[in-house]
Order: C-alpha cells, then structure tokens, then sequence
C-alpha cells in the first residue's frame, strides 16, 4: 500500500464530491452497497480487468465516489460508472429489475478457441501456504515451495561500546515490486540472551521506483550486545540497496561505526561479509542501478508463472450466474464464468473508460491516518469473512449486521491505533483466537512477572528474583488498578477486541494487560491477603513469556512429569526405554508443543485413520454451497509403547499445534484429561493485508473433534476441571499438578 498525502488541488480532479452533502446514515448505506459489491466482483466475476485490480486503491477511490449519493437512482449511476470499466458482464439495477439481466449478451459472436474462466478458492488464497484461489485456464504466480517470505540481507556489528547513545542507520533502497515492498531494519540483541530496540519499517514500507535514503533512529540498550541490520524484499518483486551507514551520536557529534562492505562495493556473486540466503530469493551485486560509487545489492524473487486448468474438479458451469440484494434497492447480477482466449475475457472492458479509471488510480497516494484508509480497511475484512470464514454457523454470526456499525466507527478513526482498534472489535465477533490484527507500531513489553485469572481476580503467580523485597510484586498479589485503571475494567476492555472463546480471551487479556514501550513505567495498586493495599512501581522491560523452563523431572514413586511445551522429541525418545517401566506419566501441554506430537504414537494401541480438517471449495459467495477437502494426521502406533497410568495438563492457552495434539487424547483415551477447556481455535492459518500496511489472520478451515463434534469456541473439554485459587497461588503451588497426582495415586 503506497502512503501519500493528499493536495487539495488532487483532490479537486480525482473526486467528483468533496464535502459531506447527504446524512452520515446514508453515507454508510451507501458504502455498505459499494462494499457488498466489491466482494462479489472480486473474488467471484472472472474477468481479467478485475483480476489484475488494484483493489486497496479502487475500493479507497470507490468510497469516496459513491459515499454522497443522495438516493439510490444517483447510488447505481455511480456503482455502474466504477464497475463497468472492470467488469462490463455484471448487471447493477433495481431489485425489481433483475430479471432484465440477459446472458446473450456475454456469450462471444465467435466461440472458437474459447475456454472457460471462473474463479475456485481452496480457502482464500496466499502465495506462501496451503490455501490457494485461481480463475481456471489462467496463469497464477507459483513460488519456491521452500521460500521463506521475505529475502534479507542482514550484518552485524558490536554494541557493547555504544551502550545508552543515540543511534542512526541510513541506507539508499529503490524498489520494483509486484506485490511486495522493501523494508529496512535494525535490531539490537541484549546481553545475555533477548531482544531490545525493533524497528523493521514495517509502518512505512518502501515502494518507490526511485532512489531515496531512509533512516532508522533510536537509543542503544543498556544491555545491548550486538547491531543486527539490514534490508529485505517482502513478496515478490526487485529491490536494490546501497550505502549503509550506522552513527553514534558523541557529546554531540555523529560518529561513524565501522561496518563491512557497506556500499557493496566488492565483487562477488553474493555481497561479501554479508548474510544472504534467503531461499526463494536471488541476490546479486550489479552495476546497472547504484546509488552512490560502481555497485549495489540486487535482491528479487524466484517467482514463475504457470497455467492453471483448475486447483479442484469441482467449478461453476458456463451460464451459471448469482443475483444479489446489496441495499439501498439495488441487486447485481454477476456470471460467475466467461468465455476468453489467452489474452483477454469476453466482453471485454471499454479501453478508454478503464484507462480513465486507471489513471485516476495511479494518482492515488493513500496515507495510512486518511480516515478512507479505515473505511477501505472494514470492506476488505468483512468481505473476506463474507465469502471464506468456515465457523459462521459455529459462531452464530449475523455478519450483515456487523457491516454498518463497523463502517461508522471507521469513519471516526483518524490513528493507526483507532483504525486496529476498529477491525479488532470487528474481527472479535468470529470468536475465532487464531484472529489478530497487525497494524503499525504495536509494543507488547511487559514486566518481569507473570498473571493468572483466580476467583475471578487477576493475581500475580510469578515473579523475578527480586520479586521478595519490599515495594516489588508477591505471589498472590491481587491487581486492583493498572496505571490508574481498574484492572477489571482493563481486563474487560481488552476482552473487547480479541476474538476466541472465554478462556482464550481470559488467556490473551492477561498476556497484554501489563504490556506496552519499552522501559516505559507502570504504576500498580495490588493487595495480598488481609494486608493493605500498596502500589509498586516496575519497569517494561521484556517480552511477555513464561519463566518456566523445565523439560523433564522425575517427581518420585517412578512417576514422570514431561513439559510438552518445552521438551523437544528427541529428549522423549531418549527418555522411552524408562517411560516402558514407568507406574505414571503426566504431560503438561498448557502452552504449546515443541514439534513433539510423535509421542502420541507411543501410546496409540490402532492406526488413526480419522479425518478432522476439512478446507473448504468455494466457488460460490456468502459461504453457500461449499464443499470440503477432509484430511488428518493418519498417525500409527509406535514402539517401544507406553503402557503407563498416563494425565495431561492443559487449559485455556492450549490452542492450534496443542489441539491436534489434544484431539488424539481425547478421541482415542490414550490419557485423563485435567485442568481447563483448550482454546477452541485449530487449523492452519489464512493471512491476508489490509489497507494500511495492516495485516489479518484468521483460520482458514473447518476442524472438528475427531468425533465430529464442534471444537471452535468450546475447545477440548477436560475429563477432571481444576480451578486455581489465590491461596494456592500465593503457596507457590501447582494446583493443576497436584490434582494429576491426586489421581495418579
């Protein structure tokens, strides 16, 4: 998404209307209209025009054309002025008039080496996963299977000596993208082992086809150890890099540090002293572009193209066709396959109406703070959702409903923040906790403890070494106020933007209550038993994850307890031989797995034959008619097998990876199930972009129980539920474990 500000004078020539002339009720109808039919032409009217659509600036241009139309007569003049350029077989009228539609007048006057073009989705589409939409008889990009996403060419340098002083990192970049963009980035790593200073451009992306330098600026860790920098190419396309410099500022003065090759200027197939093995991407020093001197980096994409016959058997028949209300009385009537030869779909689009529309396009230059932005943002995520979320029925969604109130709310979203904010409430209502919106500049420090949800209360569980003294947090503290807030009303008020079941909600609000900047100050009131209530001031200091770094302990009475979450197989496997003679076994998968599901097949008894992801074949909008591709794990038994009494632990952070793992458990009751429901969210995920520089993730297939039951939102239920309590937790006890070996014993 290309970021601009806009001038009046542009303004004037791109939009026929500039002021607000109609209520804003009627401007969100209006909108809503645009929207529904935006999501109908793109992702199901074949043409090519459509196809090869800028859809961020088309619907940002779109908004701005229709959003004043004073009735719906002026609504469809409008509506049809934008759509005919890209799709001239698709109808817009009253909905008393849809029979008007006439499919005679698609069908070519010759019908010679014509073949069928329609639209199949296995999901929503990406280039990097599972998930893949394609018009059928046209070429899609197909990418290195094993391509990691970005290429980067990254170096390093020491930070020891600069500890506490400002910084600077400059570096030219010129881009030539397809889909992608270029970023910069620095990272400073901390002493011992961490993560300090992050800046990756990722809210201020380069794509301009001409030489520019950038800058990143920031303070040095005063515990850092080591600059990391440099530049990648996200996507598919070219970008070329040149003349880095990294500067201390001293009593100041900006100083120069010592970097190699930092204008890669020395001859080589690849850029000598730096890293450059991205797979999928190709680099290359070249003399053909520089910025400054005889060369500079060249990083592309491996990309090709190829034909595509179809990505499933299943497709729509030539004639085949949907009408559909989109409000304000109007309908469309959209066929959903046409007829084109290697080169162009049939009709084709009037030249000069599309190269209008196209240069007006071109014109654009979209800030992420313009408020279209936010609008542009809504009618791409309720559209994806419309057309490709598999759990509408599992969530119960009125998702028309949702449209309107969504727009109006962007309307009064004028920062990034308040833009994320507006699909997070949006995207909450699919309770789906493999959502996430990310959006510009969002820091997730947080303090050196721990909290867990306990009698209703958020109570400290786990502190730092320094967590005895006084002034600092305890076990069992109770937080009352966060900075000034109640902490329930935090609490609750986070709720409100993360999409899941309760107890992944629960689990999420905790994981952001305390978070924020980095070293920023946070002030809490907290109250530990019948003691008086204190306030303890802490730092932002780290990422927010557990301290617990146990892998495998013997707990006595030849019982074994295994963190599922931090254990990896080959230490399970190592360990078989005494797990064989073992009286019990208790696995902790409260977090998530460490690539070491194949234990289950230690204590499978029959092959696993079940199928319980299913991704969804869609070739028709609204989610109707689809049709699933069902597959599973097909996991066999293994030797040597476990024959031990054996428990698993999880609860409410169990989500994804660690409910493939539970779904095992409990289908083929190979364990006692103790603690609380998992999360409800599995299957692979589907990430899209937003407008904005924004990005979305949401599942993207249908999994079940193995049973077929519903897992989304509910989870896998445990066969004993435990509850902790502040008593327990200020005891320093594992309530959840002393419950397994309650039953153990």
């Amino acid at each position: 998404m290309k970021k601009f500000s806009f001038l009046p004078i542009l303004l004037l020539s791109l939009f026929s209307v500039h002021a607000q002339t109609v209520s804003r009720q009627q401007q969100v109808a209006n909108i809503s209209s645009f929207a529904k039919l935006c999501g109908y032409v793109r992702y199901f009217h074949p043409s090519d025009e459509a196809a090869a659509m800028d859809w961020d600036k088309f619907i940002y241009y779109g908004i701005r054309e229709v959003e004043n139309a004073e009735s719906p007569k002026a609504l469809k003049l409008k509506l049809n002025e934008l759509f005919n350029p890209i799709a001239p077989a698709v109808w817009i009228g009253e909905d008393a008039q849809t029979k008007n539609f006439n499919l005679k007048a698609i069908v070519p006057p010759v019908n010679t080496g014509l073949k069928e073009i329609t639209w199949q989705h296995f999901g929503l589409g990406n280039k990097d996963g599972l998930y893949k939409s394609a018009r059928t008889n046209r070429s899609v990009t197909v990418l290195d299977p094993k391509r990691s996403g970005f290429g980067v060419a990254s170096q390093s340098v020491a930070a020891t000596a600069y500890r506490g002083k400002k910084f600077r990192l400059k570096g030219a970049m010129k881009t030539d993208v397809i889909t992608g963009q270029g970023q910069m980035w620095m990272r400073i790593d901390l002493e011992p082992n961490g993560r300090g200073f992050f800046d990756n451009m990722d809210n201020r992306p380069v794509k301009a086809n001409a030489w520019k330098e950038y800058e990143i600026t920031g303070v040095v860790d005063k515990d850092a150890k080591s600059f990391v920098f440099g530049a990648f190419l996200l996507g598919e396309g070219k970008i070329w890099v040149d003349k880095f410099t990294l500067e201390i500022e001293d009593n100041g003065i900006w100083v120069a540090v010592p970097m190699k090759n930092y204008s890669f200027e020395e001859e080589g197939l690849l850029p000598k002293d730096w890293y450059a093995g991205s797979p999928g991407y190709e680099y290359s020093i070249v003399k053909s572009e520089t910025y400054d001197d005889q060369r500079s980096l060249l990083i592309s994409d491996n990309s090709t193209k190829e034909m595509v016959t179809s990505i499933f058997d299943r497709k729509a028949k030539y004639g085949e066709h949907f009408t559909k209300s989109i409000g304000n009385g109007l309908s469309c009537t959209v066929p959903l396959v046409l007829m084109g030869t290697e080169n162009a779909t049939y009709p084709v689009a009037n030249a000069a109406k599309l190269a209008k529309l196209m240069e007006k396009l071109e014109l654009l230059n979209i800030s992420s703070s313009d408020p279209y932005v936010s609008l542009s943002g809504v009618i791409t995520v309720w559209n994806v959702f419309q057309h490709f979320f598999p759990y509408k029925e599992e969530a119960k969604l009125a998702w028309n409903d949702e449209l309107a109130p969504a727009l109006s709310a962007a309307y009064e979203a004028k920062t990034p923040k308040a833009y994320g904010s507006v699909l997070k409430v949006l995207t909450e209502k699919l309770k789906d906790g493999h959502v996430s919106v990310q959006y510009g500049d969002q820091n997730y420090f947080s303090m050196d403890a721990d909290a867990v949800l306990a009698e209703g209360k958020i109570v400290i569980s786990k502190v730092d070494s320094a967590g005895s003294e006084s002034g600092k947090l305890r076990r069992g503290d109770v937080v009352l106020m966060v900075d000034g807030v109640p902490a329930a009303e935090r609490f609750a008020g986070l709720k409100k933007e993360i999409s899941g079941s309760e107890q992944w909600k629960n689990n999420a609000a905790l994981g952001q209550i305390f978070s924020g900047y980095k070293d920023t100050e946070m002030v809490l009131k907290v109250k530990n038993g019948t003691e008086a209530e204190r306030e303890v001031r802490t730092t932002r200091k780290k990422y927010r994850q557990s301290a617990d770094k146990t892998t495998i302990k013997k707990l006595g009475d030849n019982i074994y307890y295994i963190n599922i979450g931090n254990t990896e197989m080959k230490d399970i496997t190592a360990l078989l031989p005494e797990l064989t003679n073992a009286k019990g076994l208790i696995c902790d998968l409260r977090g998530y797995p460490k690539s070491n599901h194949a234990l289950i097949s230690h204590l499978l008894s029959v092959p696993d034959t079940n199928k319980w992801m299913f991704v969804p074949r869609i070739i028709y909008p609204d989610y109707e008619k689809v049709t699933y591709d069902g597959m599973g794990w097909n996991m066999q038994p293994a030797t040597p097998h476990i024959n031990a009494k054996v428990i698993f632990l999880t609860g409410g952070g169990a989500i994804s990876y660690a409910e493939s793992y539970m779904g095992f458990i409990k289908q083929y009751k190979l364990a006692t199930i103790v603690g609380q429901p998992t999360a409800g969210a599995n299957g692979n995920i589907n990430p899209f972009a937003v407008p904005g520089n924004s990005r979305v993730v949401f599942t993207g297939m249908k999994v079940k129980l193995q049973d077929g039951g519903q897992l989304h939102s509910l989870g896998i239920q445990p066969d004993v539920f435990v509850n902790q309590t502040i008593k327990g937790i200020s005891e320093g006890r594992d309530e959840y474990l002393e419950k397994a070996l309650e039953i153990m014993k």
